[in-house]
């Protein structure tokens, strides 16, 4: 799966050869929805465009990593260092973060994401919110309302979904394998369409996480910046492509 990062303020690698062992670790927490009163005779606002599309919950099985007081304790003080709060839920996501895992195993991730191991030097160890096993089926590792460590600069904002898949001959080939699979990649489109209509996020918010360092959302007060490639900008807008169709 794919790391959370780099502490250097790269831009994407010119090279893969070694991302795909850097990116077997990875970040990512339910918000509180609001309702703004207005004058009956006001007229409505335009809606957001997650919120015209009604998408039903797909199957999704949750298969819960371990995530008690003390990793909530360091999510919430990772959080302070490198966004400015002391918080562990993820509070009205903004943004849709899509990885895949370097590996083809579900259960290697799994363990990872459940060993809370230091990444970069920093606790919480990664995770991330999702990860769809290339049959299409969804699992659910930590809830939505949680933060996970799965992008820098966006784990405050974002939830992460990672898809099984190794990196082979490079991330485009790796991110075109799972749109030619066509179980995970549904799966990943109902999914990621239903978390739009639930938090209403845009789909121009559903990135890459090698397009993580050009979100309006991006922030790290520590300098920290993604060198990560998997889901590249082009593979991104075919995702979107897709996701339109079923609106």
């Amino acid at each position: 799966m794919s790391q959370e990062g780099s502490r250097k303020s790269l831009r994407l690698p010119g090279r893969w050869r070694s991302w795909a062992l850097a990116t077997l670790l990875t970040s990512l927490a339910l918000p509180a929805a609001t309702v703004s009163a207005r004058p009956a005779d006001q007229a409505p606002a335009a809606p957001r465009e997650a919120e015209s599309a009604v998408a039903a919950e797909p199957r999704i099985v949750r298969d819960r990593v371990g995530y008690g007081a003390e990793r909530r304790r360091q999510m919430a003080a990772y959080s302070e260092r490198h966004y400015g709060d002391r918080e562990w839920r993820l509070r009205d996501p903004d943004a849709i973060v899509l990885h895949f895992t370097a590996s083809d195993s579900y259960s290697s991730v799994w363990s990872t994401f459940d060993s809370n191991a230091p990444n970069l030097g920093e606790e919480p160890g990664v995770c991330a919110q999702y990860v769809i096993k290339q049959s299409g089926t969804i699992g659910e590792l930590v809830r939505p309302g949680i933060r996970c460590r799965h992008t820098i600069g966006l784990n405050h904002r974002a939830i992460g979904i990672e898809m099984v898949q190794e990196t082979g001959r490079g991330p485009h080939w790796a991110d075109r394998q799972i749109l030619a699979r066509r179980p995970q990649v549904r799966a990943a489109l109902r999914l990621v369409a239903w978390l739009q209509a639930r938090f209403e996020i845009r789909t121009g918010d559903v990135i890459g996480h090698a397009m993580a360092n050009d979100s309006p959302y991006f922030k790290d007060l520590e300098g920290w910046r993604n060198d990560h490639a998997d889901w590249l900008e082009r593979d991104v807008r075919t995702f979107h492509k897709r996701l339109r169709r079923l609106g």
